[in-house]
């Protein structure tokens, strides 16, 4: 949830995600992204407002090892949709096709019965096609060219009962940019 607002610009950029996983080791996970955002008078004395959906769909595989470490594999692809762009003119309009692959190596570490920490470490390698909205908002996955980096991570599981759980994953991403020749961190 990302929300700004101010004389420049209000924004707002809602993004659930729902999962299922099919045994202890495949799963499937849907993430929707909504952007709306409406800049103050810009140049020509117009606003701009502007609504995006985009939608991702992430395949991950786990293999459990001693010592409680996994290996976790996750490949997503996103696609944004434009649903209004109004005053949009002279720019070009905001899009995005990704796809990233993401591996990492997690250590389970068992707080009390319902709380699990997973400190992870991992590689990731993508490819996207990206023009960024006039925006203060970023959508998910955006980014322009093919990228590699690493990956850490401190994933807190919740368990609320034997088939439902809530995670929470905090991550670093740095993202260099092979086309581009740039890094970013997010």
């Amino acid at each position: 949830l990302y929300l700004q607002g101010g004389i420049f610009e209000d924004t707002q950029l809602i993004g659930p995600a729902i999962g299922y996983r099919f045994s202890n080791r495949y799963d499937i996970s849907l993430h929707t992204e909504f952007l709306s955002s409406e800049t103050g008078r810009l140049v020509g004395g117009r606003s701009i407002q502007l609504s995006i959906l985009n939608v991702g769909i992430t395949a991950g595989q786990t293999n459990h090892w001693d010592n409680n470490l996994l290996l976790r594999n996750e490949l997503s692809a996103y696609q944004s949709f434009n649903l209004n762009l109004e005053n949009y003119q002279g720019f070009s309009d905001p899009s995005l096709t990704s796809i990233l692959g993401v591996s990492s190596i997690y250590k389970s570490l068992s707080i009390s019965e319902n709380i699990t920490f997973m400190p992870n470490i991992g590689a990731l390698v993508g490819l996207g096609d990206y023009d960024p909205p006039v925006s203060s908002g970023n959508l998910r996955q955006g980014f322009d060219g093919f990228v590699a980096g690493p990956q850490l991570g401190l994933d807190t599981k919740f368990n609320i009962n034997d088939s439902f759980s809530i995670t929470a994953k905090p991550q670093y991403r740095l993202r260099y940019n092979f086309t581009n020749d740039h890094s970013t961190g997010t």
